[in-house]
């Protein structure tokens, strides 16, 4: 499984110009986080945020006493930096990823707003299999905000066995006052598995044999299908 997130930012200056930037702000073990650049060209850079955090492991032994460790572990957020919408991209991104973003302004000298790149999941779905030509279908619609009645909404998932679920999901539905969170889509030939799509712009992939040209099609049809 495969988990990538986009953002919308428009950087003040060139990916190059961004790259020097992020090589004087390289990890440091004595400040606890800093940065690793893999790959640098002219549209993107590819690079790794690291914190380092430390805590303290606190067990009880069976005579009652506290037995102390101390811990470290450093956590590498993978990221792209691109020229193009949606601008950033995060690979298998933790919870919070605030620390990366505030380290990402401050390269930008606080000249860009680093935003969520909201997406209508089923427009971003059509994109993709009509403009990019990736082949499948939805057979798993996530809703939620569905209005039943006034002040009263439900959550639902309608799964098909096998089948698309759009029309099910449009006569279920009907007028009613809902929002589309997650999508599945169930991928043909020539690849295998699932990827979802969220409305909050991230993808989940689920194949052990989906390559690198899907992403690059999943990352234009979202930066055409905003909210």
């Amino acid at each position: 499984m495969k988990r990538f997130r986009w953002f919308n930012a428009q950087w003040p200056t060139s990916i190059r110009t961004l790259a020097q930037r992020i090589k004087s702000r390289s990890f440091d073990n004595d400040s606890g986080h800093g940065f690793f650049i893999d790959r640098v060209r002219d549209d993107f850079l590819e690079a790794r945020y690291i914190e380092k955090i430390q805590y303290t492991d606190v067990v009880v032994d069976p005579y009652g006493e506290e037995l102390k460790f101390d811990r470290i572990e450093f956590q590498q957020t993978m990221f792209k930096m691109l020229s193009s919408s949606p601008g950033l991209e995060l690979i298998d991104p933790p919870r919070n990823v605030q620390a990366l973003m505030n380290r990402l302004s401050e390269v930008a000298d606080f000249g860009v707003a680093i935003t969520p790149a909201r997406a209508n999941v089923l427009s971003w779905s059509t994109l993709l299999q009509e403009g990019e030509r990736i082949i499948s279908m939805i057979d798993s619609v996530q809703i939620g905000a569905l209005e039943i009645e006034p002040r009263i909404i439900a959550k639902i998932t309608i799964k098909g066995d096998h089948q698309d679920v759009r029309t099910a999901c449009a006569e279920f539905v009907q007028d009613k006052k809902h929002l589309v969170e997650k999508i599945q889509l169930r991928l043909a030939s020539p690849y295998r598995g699932t990827v979802i799509l969220s409305s909050n712009g991230s993808a989940t992939i689920n194949s052990d044999n989906v390559t690198e040209d899907i992403i690059p099609a999943l990352r234009h049809a979202l930066a055409n299908s905003y909210i």
